[in-house]
């Protein structure tokens, strides 16, 4: 069992004023090298979402009719290609699909897809931490 532990993020809000956010330190790997990253750890996403800006640094290329349209809490769409890739989480090398945003003024975002799969987050407010325990899991149980 690897336990990884973020301290949340302390930011302000301009509705709430100072608050904490979960966020993980990530490396993105492009065709030849790794990249950081601060991604928000977000539960109620379904798949991880990246800028355009992230997907250009990794190389991705605009691919027309692979585009698709996702939406979140605001109701709004957001143009999007699902890429894979391999992430990089304290260590836990893995795949993962992401949705590449066509847009740049979308957050950076580390969702359930393939990541929840690999860890266990476990969110502790009270500590204003979340801590990643990593699976013993193999590629094969995951179905992909």
């Amino acid at each position: 069992m690897t336990l990884i532990t973020f301290p949340y993020r302390e930011e302000q809000s301009k509705i709430l004023g100072r608050i904490y956010r979960p966020v993980a330190r990530v490396k993105l790997k492009s065709e030849n090298e790794w990249y950081p990253s601060w991604m928000y750890i977000d539960s109620g996403a379904d798949i991880t979402l990246i800028p355009r800006s992230v997907g250009d640094l990794l190389g991705f290329e605009v691919e027309r009719e692979r585009i698709v349209d996702i939406s979140g809490v605001g109701g709004g769409n957001v143009p999007v290609i699902i890429k894979e890739i391999m992430i990089d989480i304290g260590g836990g090398i893995f795949d993962a699909r992401v949705a590449w945003a066509l847009i740049e003024d979308v957050p950076p975002l580390l969702g359930r897809m393939d990541v929840f799969l690999i860890f266990e987050a476990i969110f502790k407010e009270w500590e204003k931490v979340v801590v990643f325990n990593k699976r013993g899991v193999k590629k094969e149980a995951i179905g992909r």
